[in-house]
């Protein structure tokens, strides 16, 4: 038996806007390749856990009815990989037989007449309905095949065991195959379209799932959600890349007066960041200290470099490329010691129409996601990119599980160094697809500029 967790977290700052809209957060299992039912869906809240067992009960159903929930017509018996249900003449659903295997695979054998065959499996301590066949079984043995990939979205007018509407928006499939936990995190942009970070540091554009065709679709993103998903690509990474609790950071500044200090303390206030929980701002005589903990973070590594860095940020904006302070400290909350930071000896030069302001050609940077079925089919991608060359433009691909992240680059004008990039971006893409041994992407995203 093997047990599975999924950590949803919603951003604060799309939080009310959810709940005032009424939805609810969903979530579903695969059962021979489609998702018939809603296992679980409740209120949102900031943090959402699920945690289930590959522990399943069989039983029959009259109907299928999109919109309905879900009513057992018959008793549910356990099940096991590799064994045998018999629903008999009568309706009665029998202890189920036979030998254990992997396979994964349920057997029901259809003694009674036309019926929905239906599964539960356990989910937060219980079981609860998850599956509905769409259509009767006739008489004979049935297949099943619970698969361990599910679907998370949010709905208005649900509720648990409710069975699928005809389609499903803000959704996101997530694939536990290879390993038993996940995470996300739920952001939206200025202009309240949705995006999705998987385990920390991998966004990906929210999908529509159509029930009746059994398949996903990606509307086209605008600019607002392109800029959110810049931003999730530049965030600090670091750690296992689960969302993790984060630890507070001590930043003290030493100003050149009590009245320095007063202004300061009053532009932290009036500048606390979104992605931040702490935010304690505190002044005595010339010096101010803000107490920073990130909302969310990969590890105390990361949660310290985005506490510092945000810092550092607002302190630079406030003071110029040169801020006037005596004395700068930045400390990990409860730990002995602390670590000078000085600022940069000179600002960096900003890129003017694809010239930097020293005369050498600034880079034109960009970065994609490319998803594939397997872990082996990702590293092949990745190494392929690495390898290759493309006049003006170079590749950097890394693969984190089924998942690669491309970071792409050419030097010039910007017009033409973007040109450039997604020539190459497309090629590479298509070169590897060439080859007969080679699977498809499931998923190849568009390119994310850093700076355009």
């Amino acid at each position: 038996m093997s047990e599975y967790k999924l950590n949803v977290r919603i951003d604060t700052a799309a939080l009310p806007i959810l709940i005032k809209a009424g939805y609810k957060l969903c979530i579903a299992k695969k059962v021979n390749n489609s998702y018939t039912v809603i296992w679980q869906g409740g209120d949102v809240l900031y943090n959402n856990d699920f945690a289930w067992q590959t522990k399943f009960e069989v039983f029959g159903s009259e109907k299928f009815e999109s919109g309905a929930r879900v009513q057992a017509s018959t008793n549910a018996e356990g099940i096991k990989s590799g064994q045998i249900a018999t629903l008999d003449q009568y309706g009665v659903m029998g202890p189920a037989g036979g030998r254990i295997d992997t396979s994964g695979k349920l057997t029901v054998q259809n003694n009674y007449r036309p019926i929905n065959i239906g599964l539960n499996s356990y989910l937060n301590g219980k079981y609860s309905p998850f599956y509905v066949s769409q259509n009767p079984f006739v008489l004979g043995s049935i297949t099943l095949q619970p698969i361990e990939t599910v679907m998370v979205w949010f709905a208005t007018e649900v509720t648990s065991g409710t069975m699928i509407l005809a389609a499903s928006s803000e959704a996101i499939e997530v694939d536990f195959t290879r390993v038993p936990g996940q995470s996300l995190l739920y952001k939206i942009s200025d202009s309240g379209a949705g995006v999705w970070i998987l385990n920390g540091d991998q966004p990906v554009l929210p999908m529509t799932y159509n029930f009746i065709e059994n398949s996903f679709s990606i509307p086209e993103p605008d600019a607002a959600t392109l800029a959110l998903i810049t931003q999730s690509f530049n965030a600090p990474a670091g750690g296992s890349g689960a969302l993790t609790c984060t630890v507070p950071v001590v930043a003290a500044v030493e100003l050149a007066d009590g009245d320095a200090a007063a202004t300061f303390a009053d532009y932290l206030v009036a500048h606390k960041p979104v992605g931040f929980a702490g935010w304690e701002v505190s002044k005595t005589g010339s010096a101010v200290s803000v107490i920073i903990e990130a909302e969310f973070a990969t590890g105390e590594e990361a949660s310290v470099r985005a506490a510092s860095d945000k810092y550092l940020e607002l302190l630079y904006a406030f003071g110029g490329p040169k801020p006037v302070f005596k004395a700068l400290s930045l400390t990990v909350k409860g730990r002995l010691g602390n670590s000078q930071i000085q600022p940069s000896a000179e600002p960096v030069p900003v890129p003017v129409n694809g010239i930097k302001q020293n005369g050498t050609p600034a880079a034109t940077t960009g970065t994609a996601v490319v998803h594939f079925e397997d872990e082996a089919a990702a590293t092949a991608f990745a190494e392929q990119l690495n390898d290759a060359t493309s006049p003006g433009a170079t590749f950097r691909a890394t693969a984190r599980g089924v998942a690669v992240t491309v970071k792409l680059e050419a030097k010039g004008n910007k017009d033409t160094a973007a040109k450039r990039i997604r020539q190459s971006y497309d090629a590479a893409v298509a070169a590897f697809q060439s080859v007969p041994s080679h699977p498809e992407p499931v998923y190849v995203g568009p390119i994310v500029w850093d700076q355009l």
